[in-house]
């Protein structure tokens, strides 16, 4: 069934595809549009809305924010955005600056448990969204852990000697932001533990659509969804999240044109 990946990074962000080039795989995959919902910034759009113009390819200008309540992660997607609203709000420059900052703290207390790693030079390799992953594979790379996993393990994850919690905007900052930037926004994989209470939280805060297909979302959790999307009144969202080719397929989880069209009407409806 042809429809629109909702959810897609570029190399703006984590990905590994410059977003020209997405958007020509996404029309060569047959998809009837896009979303590039890259994390925390939108420096990929303007190149990948000109891809789209001239390969005749709808792209939607989306974003990822990586909020937190709680201490449980409740990402945040945000669809139709307005770019230049976005960059003068001043937001996505302060949750960067935030995530440099947490990098050199993080290598800074690396450095005096004795397995120094090169802040400036992760930072330079990382782009826009630099995190743990990044120093986890220069510790790897310097010898100190054998693989990533260990590196989390021991050293990076909450309550571990290198860990330093991060900036992060509530769910609600989240969506409040979306919305005063033009956007609809909607909740991203809920199966990957967003608390069941905080779905009608969020519908109250003025979200659109829930991610109900995703890659680590099962049948049960597709059904589970449904039934909130139902409930709620939200559009059913699909996105395959793709990163990096060959670990989730670009189209391999879709939003129909229906769906679409209903999360177009609530951003219509509620003059966002």
């Amino acid at each position: 069934m042809a429809g629109f990946d909702t959810h897609i990074h570029s190399k703006a962000s984590d990905g590994a595809l410059e977003p020209a080039a997405l958007v020509a795989l996404a029309k060569e995959r047959g998809l009837l549009g896009m979303a590039l919902t890259d994390h925390d910034t939108i420096d990929g759009l303007d190149e990948a809305m000109a891809a789209g113009r001239a390969l005749d390819f709808t792209v939607i200008p989306g974003i990822e924010l990586s909020a937190m309540w709680q201490d449980k992660d409740v990402h945040i997607l945000g669809y139709w955005i307005d770019v230049e609203k976005m960059r003068a709000t001043g937001r996505l420059l302060e949750l960067s600056a935030a995530r440099k900052g947490r990098i050199y703290e993080i290598c800074h207390r690396l450095d005096l448990l004795g397995m120094p790693v090169n802040a400036d030079a992760i930072l330079e390799t990382a782009g826009n969204s630099p995190g743990r992953p990044h120093i986890a594979q220069a510790m790897v790379e310097e010898g100190y852990v054998v693989s990533i996993k260990e590196a989390f393990v021991k050293w990076l994850t909450q309550g571990k000697p290198a860990y330093v919690p991060r900036t992060k905007l509530s769910p609600f900052e989240s969506v409040e932001l979306i919305h005063a930037t033009g956007g609809v926004a909607a909740v991203a994989h809920p199966g990957c533990g967003v608390p069941d209470q905080m779905i009608g939280q969020l519908v109250r805060a003025g979200i659109g659509g829930i991610e109900v297909y995703h890659p680590e979302h099962n049948r049960m959790a597709e059904a589970k969804y449904s039934r909130f999307a139902r409930q709620y009144r939200l559009a059913a969202l699909g996105g395959s999240d793709f990163h990096v080719p060959g670990v989730r397929e670009l189209g391999s989880r879709i939003t129909t044109l229906g769906q679409l069209g209903k999360l177009a009407a609530f951003k219509a409806e509620n003059r966002m």
